[in-house]
């Protein structure tokens, strides 16, 4: 999956057009091999204004999921990048500059002399990064994967927090044969050894229910035009509220009165997928789950899914 982009060169000399900007178009190349879309980049002078406004722009406006900044993190007077992004961030991440400094020691001493800070504003984050070419790229190079996973909770996260052990059930679906898409249904009965009653792909394998969270489905919908109802993604649960990819294999879950095990996290998208076509993406392979059922049950809209603590 693409997640959004934005690069801010933050130089005086870059914003005047007296200096050529190579940090910024760098990041950009990195970042899109990294299979990220940059949708906007800017050069603005070291004030501490000028800083603010693009970064709020990007983070509430835009939208976008990662900021850089390249530039102003060093000793000098007119080096304030980490005090403007200090004064729009609403929690600071102190673990990915502290991540960035350390990478830079391995490389040179003086890589503790960067002052960058990172931090989130609403959904989007932002990451502060040396103003030369060389060191921003390794700055970022050794956070790029740990950022995505980032990014990954903090979309998550606009309705879900991923500590939660506790889900709704949204709606519960069946197909009454394979290849169509399912529907919902008012309740769903489901046996041990078998999945729900009625429903196409139950059977006594791994894959009996399949589980997917209404945050996962809001990260494809902004991205097409028609609606996704539920069953869309061929999931037999629908949920809001728990991170569920993040279970380990082998979670009990009370899903309705019903007791089920994880059995798999994710599975690969088929060829012919029209939601991946319209949108680019999918997010069941990465993030629907699958159960088998241990004890019968049934499920409908309104009952819960909690991870069970067992010893």
């Amino acid at each position: 999956m693409k997640y959004s982009a934005a690069v801010i060169t933050v130089s005086d000399k870059g914003a005047r057009g007296e200096r050529k900007d190579t940090s910024g178009p760098a990041l950009c190349k990195m970042l899109g091999e990294a299979d990220w879309e940059v949708e906007y980049t800017a050069i603005v002078p070291d004030d501490v204004e000028d800083i603010k406004a693009e970064i709020v722009k990007c983070a509430d406006e835009k939208k976008i999921s990662l900021i850089v900044t390249t530039g102003g993190t060093g000793f000098s007077p007119r080096d304030i990048t980490p005090e403007a992004t200090l004064e729009v961030i609403e929690r600071e991440t102190r673990g990915i500059p502290e991540a960035m400094r350390a990478a830079s020691m391995q490389i040179t001493s003086r890589g503790c002399l960067s002052r960058g800070v990172a931090g989130i504003r609403k959904s989007s984050l932002i990451v502060n990064l040396p103003g030369s070419e060389k060191a921003s790229a390794e700055n970022l190079a050794s956070v790029l994967s740990p950022i995505r996973h980032g990014v990954d909770m903090l979309l998550s996260a606009g309705s879900a927090d991923c500590a939660e052990e506790k889900a709704v059930i949204k709606a519960v679906c069946i197909s009454e044969k394979k290849g169509e898409q399912k529907h919902p249904v008012e309740e769903v009965e489901l046996l041990p050894n078998h999945g729900i009653v009625g429903d196409a792909h139950a059977g006594n394998w791994h894959r009996q229910v399949s589980i997917l969270g209404t945050e996962s489905v809001a990260q494809v919908q902004e991205k097409i035009s028609f609606e996704l109802l539920p069953g869309a993604f061929a999931e037999n649960i629908l949920t809001e509220g728990m991170c569920l990819y993040q279970l380990p294999v082998g979670t009990k879950l009370k899903v309705g009165t019903a007791i089920c095990e994880v059995t798999q996290i994710g599975k690969e998208c088929h060829a012919d997928c029209a939601i991946r076509k319209a949108a680019g993406d999918c997010v069941m392979p990465r993030e629907g789950i699958f159960v088998k059922v241990l004890e019968a049950g049934t499920a409908k809209a309104g009952d819960m899914v909690i991870k069970l603590n067992l010893a």
